[in-house]
């Protein structure tokens, strides 16, 4: 089959995926090329594509695919991740932190999408916004200590550093390989706290209630 004999859009997105399926994404890809170019634009075809394209590694114009799809159905989770993701992959923080907002509109227990959120609104320092990102992600999944030392630093970040410190206690209890990202961030010349003993800072930080 090919988009000459007249197949229907959706019988060469079946076709393509089929492609995929039994290992020819190459041919997958050429297909869905020529189709995306002779076509009205179809969702589906264009998200495939997409994902084809940054496979390839070209993920310019797999941006401008998945960004297509997603103008066709605005509320597509998956494919919002996928542009989400792209848009990060080539610092377009802005597109990927309003693509990362709309999945968790949508999706508010989507724990992934909230925690990616929060690391674009730190990377541009916005502390609050940050804060409020990975405290959703606590809210809505199991405690990881990851989320707790990112939450330690955005507030040590914005100068409340006991509240910091009660974070990085949370994670270190949780995982004790956390310690060394605590520790380094710590020895950040604005805390305004030296700890020369590491042993100490590890019972200290243990100590410190919840």
């Amino acid at each position: 089959m090919s988009e000459g004999t007249g197949a229907s859009t959706d019988a060469l997105l079946a076709e393509a995926i089929g492609l995929v399926n039994v290992g020819r994404g190459a041919h997958a890809l050429q297909l869905c090329e020529r189709a995306v170019a002779s076509r009205s634009p179809h969702a589906g075809l264009l998200q495939l594509f997409a994902v084809l394209l940054r496979r390839a590694g070209r993920e310019a114009e797999a941006l401008r695919a998945i960004e297509a799809s997603v103008a066709l159905r605005p509320d597509h989770v998956p494919s919002l991740l996928i542009a989400a993701e792209l848009a990060g992959d080539l610092e377009h923080s802005a597109s990927a932190e309003r693509a990362y907002e709309r999945v968790v509109a949508l999706e508010p227990a989507q724990v992934d999408a909230w925690f990616a959120l929060a690391l674009l609104r730190q990377d541009r320092y916005d502390l609050a916004g940050a804060e409020a990102a990975l405290r959703e992600v606590l809210r809505v999944a199991p405690p990881r200590a990851e989320v707790e030392v990112n939450l330690g630093i955005v507030l040590q970040e914005a100068g409340r550093l006991d509240e910091a410190m009660r974070a990085y206690g949370r994670a270190l209890r949780l995982a004790d390989a956390s310690f060394g990202r605590i520790a380094h961030a710590l020895a950040a010349p604005a805390t305004g706290r030296l700890w020369l003993d590491l042993d100490a800072l590890r019972e200290h930080l243990r100590a410190l209630p919840a």
